[in-house]
């Protein structure tokens, strides 16, 4: 399988359509940021194949570029010269999505659909197969060579094509373990069956025969045990009833006397209820009469206390008018003098806002004039700075040394005598190299005629191997085949259907089969491998050496020109600055010069900016001091000024205030108005509440007097109903004969009395019942009598009847379904025997094919050899990468290695450094890529990261092989963070993060 081009959209991080076209590429590399999306490109692929990725969430939902609706991955490769396009979309719509998948086959000009949308079934090879073989993910180059013996195994066997034997024997063994496994079954069904003989079924016939004359008389007998059982039951229950009423009768007439005093009580009751309506009343009379008399006493008082405050508050109301009658008279005559005060105070109020305005406006000035003396004072001092400033800078001017026109020459020769610097530097460093390339290209000349001598010696060696071996394995092949052929006619029967071909089997025309010996191969084996993995490693070397050869020399030739060119670009900067110096020069000169120059040139103008500085400086100093000096004398004027104002409000305010001191005797004019106000109303206050007082005490003397009134009316009326309802109390308590203690003991609660009438009622029901009941009794027992000893005897009768009857008819059941079961397992017997016979020859057969075909006698012999094949061409490869160090071997299914630096010593791979890991896995990786290209079509390897572990030199031995891998008509594609390798590599294929997500740019070296 050989990609053509991919194209992304949506998928990760590559929100924008990309494309990667891999039409023109063979050996390159992909580079970028972490997290640019590299690896992203190879989980395209097999998303676009398989619609799986590696170490990811599989769901589109988690794949889509973040903030996009959908993805689509289209993906064009070639498979056994036939072009196809795998198209997968995906599409959000809110709580849906659609997924999409679309295989199609180039067809001449027009793509068509496939016949099969299964990917597999096209390149051979699921999800991860694919990734093993194709795609090395990131980390897991050493998963196959670490993996489990048997799904290595397994591995091997789908890509090898062994799937036909596998399959066969499969399911040869699966038809025998399901008959032997059937016939198992059926031996334990006979055995637990055990089918009886004619002798047990004429036996049990005979008894059934019995048992149904007998059945019927046991019937009647157990009927009569049973009815007389139930007769003596009944006796002896109504025996110990009767015997129970009598006890409870005797109990209950313990309650009589009682009952009888609860009669009484409740008689009494009643009649103490019947006027218990005349007792309210009184109750009520009598407690209004108490209420009465009470009343009219406080009544009574009441009206004393109230006539004697009445005339009190009448005495103090005279006396209060009598005063304020003078007190408004004085009030008057202040009033008038108020008139005229307030008139001064307004006066005074305005004078003294003048006066604090002019207080507030002469301290402003103050402070402005103080200003105004200050800001004069600091220019004047800002002028003298400025003045020395200023000599001091033409002095420094007039003694500078400055040489403008020289300093202008090294300006105009700094970038060409740089770049001069910089090619004098480039031209010594590319002189050395070409001296250590020229060694290197003599060194490779002569290792290359050693490697050619020794590969052509190798290879005489691997065909004569290689010739032996090859006839070895035709006669075995032939000899298997002919022991299969020969299995498969014993079981076989004329016009059977055969397991392999699924044709009729037929004796016609078959022709007879020669007994072929099986040759042992091991040795010969051996040989040829010895003699192939020196041949392997003879030519790798070459390559090595070839390759490493046209590098240095086309490295050379590009030395040569870069020389060439350098010198000329040198000869034309020299010619420049020449031209522009005019006098002969030297580097360490112009640069000293040049820095000399330009610090006095830095200084000058320095200087000059100082001056020009200083001159605005002194110019604005003296502006200013103009300036201080005017608003100076214009704040003394304006000072003056409100100072004169300042005196004139001060003397009107003391006039004011003294006349009106005069009309208030010393008083304000707002304390004088606020005295007149408060006497006013404390006058008219005084008045108020003495006038309140008399009316409150003249309305309360009215109340009481009405109140004392109506006491009476009410007292005399109690009296009248008082005596009325005591004698109809009398003549009540006189008709029951009852005084009226006897009737306060006789009372009681209506609830009370209807619980003693309950009691009695029940107590008398009870009575009856139990007299009812006891007579019912005695009638029906009469004289008979019975026991618990009599009873028990006549159940015991009627039980054994009762088991008697029913292990009859258990037994009679028993037996006909024994005969039924009897008849059907006869049958069954007889049919199962026939189903095993048949099964046991079945099983032979199937038994016998699949020992034929176990991988231990056939399948697994060439399963080895292809396993030991893949390690000795990796061990070729990680002498190489090891420096001839490891040597890789396979034994008892583990890997191995032998460190040929510490004396051949093996240890398991596990035990290899993180590199020597990778090495070592990487060599078991492109070896099973190359061997498996002979079975399935492998036009493509991708390597995930891997190298960050290794050191330069084994680097470089990688991109020797990652070339030699190149040269087979191969893809490789190497995804990596290593600069170094990157750039060893043809092409490089650049993923760069942007905005809108990530883009490739295509690299050439």
């Amino acid at each position: 399988m050989r990609p053509i081009e991919l194209i992304v959209e949506g998928f990760t991080s590559f929100r924008t359509r990309q494309v990667l076209d891999f039409s023109g590429l063979d050996l390159f590399a992909i580079t970028g940021a972490t997290g640019a999306g590299k690896t992203s490109l190879l989980d395209a692929i097999t998303f676009a194949l398989y619609d799986e990725v590696s170490q990811k969430p599989s769901s589109p939902k988690e794949l889509v570029s973040q903030g996009a609706k959908q993805l689509k991955v289209e993906f064009r490769f070639v498979m056994r010269q036939t072009e196809y396009k795998a198209v997968r979309s995906w599409r959000n719509r809110g709580k849906t999505s659609v997924p999409n998948f679309m295989l199609e086959e180039l067809v001449g000009e027009e793509w068509k659909r496939c016949n099969t949308q299964n990917v597999a079934e096209i390149i051979g090879m699921d999800f991860k197969t694919f990734t093993r073989v194709i795609i090395l993910p990131q980390g897991q180059f050493d998963e196959f060579l670490k993996g489990e013996a048997t799904k290595r195994r397994e591995i091997l066997r789908q890509l090898a094509g062994f799937q036909i034997f596998e399959q066969m024997r499969k399911e040869a063994s699966d038809r025998t373990s399901r008959f032997k496994a059937e016939r198992e079954g059926l031996d334990k069904v006979l055995e637990g069956m055990q089918a009886p003989t004619s002798e047990d079924v004429k036996t049990q016939q005979t008894e059934l025969e019995n048992l149904e004359i007998t059945i019927p008389e046991l019937d009647v007998k157990a009927k009569q045990s049973r009815k007389l059982l139930e007769s003596e039951e009944r006796l002896f229950t109504q025996i110990q009833q009767h015997g129970q009423l009598l006890a409870n009768l005797a109990k209950l007439q313990q309650e009589d006397r009682k009952i009888k005093a609860l009669e009484t009580r409740a008689h009494n009751a009643q009649l103490a209820n019947s006027i218990v309506g005349t007792w309210t009343v009184l109750q009520t009379t009598r407690k209004r009469l108490e209420n009465a008399i009470a009343d009219l006493v406080n009544a009574n008082q009441n009206l004393v206390t109230s006539k004697i405050e009445l005339e009190k508050q009448q005495k103090i109301l005279e006396q209060s008018r009598a005063v304020s009658i003078e007190a408004q008279s004085q009030i008057a005559a202040q009033e008038k003098n108020l008139a005229l005060a307030e008139s001064l105070h307004t006066q005074q109020q305005q004078s003294e806002l003048e006066l604090e305005r002019a207080n507030n406006n002469a301290l402003e000035r103050s402070q402005v004039l103080e200003k105004a003396v200050k800001a004069t004072k600091k220019a004047e001092l800002d002028l003298q700075v400025a003045i020395q400033k200023s000599q001091t800078i033409e002095i420094a001017i007039a003694n500078s040394d400055n040489d403008t026109d020289r300093l202008e020459n090294l300006r105009q020769i700094a970038e060409p005598l740089a770049q001069w610097q910089i090619l004098q530097e480039n031209l010594a460093k590319q002189q050395q190299k070409n001296k250590q390339v020229q060694t290197e290209i003599e060194k490779l000349s002569q290792q290359l005629e050693k490697s050619q001598q020794a590969i052509a010696k190798a290879e005489s060696e691997f065909q004569t191997a290689n010739i032996a071996l090859k006839q070895a394995e035709d006669s075995n092949l032939q000899a298997v085949q002919s022991s299969h052929v020969s299995a498969l006619r014993v079981e076989l029967h004329e016009g059977d259907n055969c397991p392999v071909c699924n044709n009729l089997y037929s004796l016609a025309g078959l022709s007879e089969l020669v007994k072929i010996e099986i040759i042992d191969t091991v040795n010969l084996l051996e040989q040829k491998d010895v003699a192939e993995r020196h041949l392997s490693t003879f030519l790798q070397d070459r390559i090595k050496i070839e390759t490493s050869l046209e590098a240095s020399q086309q490295q050379l030739q590009r030395q040569a020109q870069e020389i060439t060119e350098l010198e000329i670009q040198i000869s034309k900067l020299q010619k420049q600055i020449d031209r522009i110096l005019k006098s002969p020069w030297l580097v360490e000169e112009i640069v000293r010069d040049r820095q000399e120059l330009e610090a006095q040139e830095l200084a000058y103008q320095k200087l000059v900016s100082e001056q020009k500085e200083i001159a605005i400086a002194y110019q604005n100093a003296e502006n200013k001091l103009k300036a201080s000096q005017e608003n100076w004398q214009l704040a003394q004027t304006e000072f003056d000024k409100s100072d004169r104002e300042k005196v004139l409000r001060a003397s009107q305010l003391q006039e004011i205030s003294q006349r009106l001191l005069e009309i208030t005797n010393g008083k304000s004019y707002e304390s004088l108005r606020q005295s007149i106000l408060q006497a006013k109303a404390e006058l008219s206050d005084r008045l108020q509440i003495v006038e309140s007082s008399y009316q409150k005490a003249r309305e309360t003397f009215v109340k009481c007097e009405a109140a004392a009134t109506t006491a009476q009316e009410n007292h005399d009326l109690a009296i009248s109903e008082c005596s009325q309802q005591e004698v109809n109390w009398q003549i009540e308590l006189k008709s029951l004969n009852f005084s009226e203690s006897e009737f306060l003991d006789a009372q009681a609660s209506r609830s009370q009395i209807e619980s003693w009438q309950k009691e009695i009622d029940n107590y008398q029901r009870q009575e009856q019942d139990l007299t009812t009941r006891l007579q019912m009794f005695t009638e029906a027992i009469a004289d008979r009598y019975t026991d618990e000893q009599a009873i028990s005897k006549l159940r015991e009768e009627s039980q054994l009847a009762e088991q008697a009857l029913q292990l009859a008819s258990e037994n009679r059941a028993s037996i006909k379904a024994w005969l039924e079961q009897a008849q059907q397992k006869r049958q069954e017997s007889q049919e199962l025997e026939d189903r095993k016979i048949a099964l046991q020859s079945q099983e032979k057969t199937y038994y016998t094919l699949a020992q034929d075909l176990q991988s231990n006698k056939f399948q697994e012999y060439i399963l080895d050899s292809l396993q030991q094949e893949l390690a000795n061409r990796a061990s070729v490869l990680l002498q190489q990468l090891s420096e001839d160090r490891y040597i890789l071997q396979i034994e008892s299914g583990d890997y191995w290695v032998s460190d040929n630096w510490n004396g051949g010593e093996k240890r398991r791979v596990r035990t290899l450094s993180g590199g020597e890991t990778f090495a070592a896995s990487l060599s078991m990786a492109l070896a099973l890529s190359e061997r498996l290209s002979i079975g399935i079509e492998l036009g493509s390897l991708f390597l995930d990261e891997g190298f960050g572990t290794l050191d330069s030199e084994t680097l470089e031995s990688v991109t020797q092989i990652l070339e030699s891998l190149r040269q087979q008509d191969r893809l490789i594609g190497v995804i990596t963070h290593i600069q170094s390798l990157a750039e060893r590599l043809p092409t490089q294929i650049h993923v760069c993060k942007a905005i809108n997500g990530s883009e490739l740019i295509n690299v050439s070296r």
